[in-house]
């Protein structure tokens, strides 16, 4: 077993997207359960940092872009004086990083080419695998023997920001205390979308119930917004391009039901302890027992395979399957969850 003293620094390393981040961060909060005075270190892609600045079990955020852009990554890691370094998804770059350090203690999975990087290596087959993402990455830990149960997401949005986006649905015609439901029609690429149409028509129901209906998305999906307005109709309200990642959190927090494709949104979300709605294609890679929803079975849909040319066991192309996914379907999923009789 691994020891690090009481008040040890400790780096998890993290640089890939918002979803694995969030899945990441019970880590954190495993660590401090165990070594309660331990200064965890997290380092992640800049465009994620705030988001990881609103978790209580991370005292510290690096990214990427800062340590990169100040000349010497292998420098500022030495001087850092970190005890251990868990690489909590494997990286070329940064295993050979740590390596050059020399930090005393690096974790990483055995089966790359560059596991030989790492101090010590835990045997696990995350392809093959059909443990859930959050799973894996506590399974880091049992070189320490650090039992990463019970799993939490330790995210607190500061009240000052929850009062502003409270002020911000108020002004854009949702009734403080009013239950509303929020869609998140975009994935950045990372999954299989749910067809935009499909989610038009599940806004313009939900409306037909005067259940208000927040649209949500990245700056880059400002238009994907814009389009899911038209189809919704009169009161479906845009706020993609409009809110940065801390005010999604606070979105996501206030909302009754989260309705979204298999993306970072969705974990935020779940993080945030609302209840949601996620959809999943049925190829091996997108698999809801690896990246669904932590701890929520029932909230996810996936259709049956459909036999696509254009489709293989790794990818789907034209998503022809997420078809199979009735308006209905949601529609009565979405109720289950607000307690509604549909």
């Amino acid at each position: 077993m691994l020891n690090l003293p009481p008040k040890a620094r400790i780096l998890l390393i993290r640089t890939d997207r918002i979803g694995d981040v969030v899945l990441s961060t019970p880590v954190a909060s495993a660590i401090k359960r165990a070594w309660p005075e331990a200064k965890v270190i997290f380092l992640a892609r800049e465009y994620t940092k705030p988001l990881l600045e609103l978790h209580r079990d991370v005292d510290v955020v690096w990214t990427e872009e800062e340590i990169e852009n100040g000349g010497n990554p292998v420098e500022a890691l030495k001087k850092a004086g970190v005890a251990a370094a868990i690489a909590l998804h494997p990286d070329l770059k940064w295993a050979w990083r740590m390596a050059r350090a020399h930090i005393p203690i690096r974790v990483g999975t055995a089966y790359r080419a560059f596991s030989f990087l790492y101090t010590t290596r835990v045997f696990e087959h995350r392809k093959r695998s059909l443990l859930h993402e959050v799973e894996h990455n506590l399974n880091l830990l049992q070189p320490f023997g650090i039992e990463g149960r019970p799993v939490r997401f330790h995210f607190q949005v500061p009240s000052a920001v929850l009062e502003k986006v409270r002020e911000l649905l108020d002004s854009r015609g949702v009734v403080r205390e009013q239950p509303f439901v929020v869609l998140h029609p975009g994935s950045g690429g990372s999954a299989v979308d749910w067809p935009l149409s499909f989610f038009g028509e599940l806004a313009r129901k939900l409306r037909a119930r005067n259940l208000p209906v927040v649209v949500t998305g990245a700056v880059s999906e400002r238009l994907l917004g814009e389009r899911l307005v038209e189809i919704g109709g009169s009161g479906v309200i845009n706020l993609a391009g409009e809110i940065d990642l801390t005010e999604l959190a606070a979105v996501l927090k206030w909302a009754h039901v989260v309705v979204a494709n298999s993306t970072g949104p969705l974990h935020i979300a779940v993080a945030m302890g609302t209840e949601v709605v996620g959809f999943y294609c049925p190829v091996p890679p997108c698999s809801p027992q690896r990246w669904g929803p932590y701890g929520r079975p029932d909230s996810v849909l996936v259709p049956s395979r459909v036999s696509c040319k254009t489709c293989g066991d790794k990818t789907c192309v034209k998503s022809r399957c997420m078809e199979q996914i009735s308006v209905q379907t949601v529609l009565e999923k979405v109720l289950q969850k607000m307690k509604i009789e549909s």
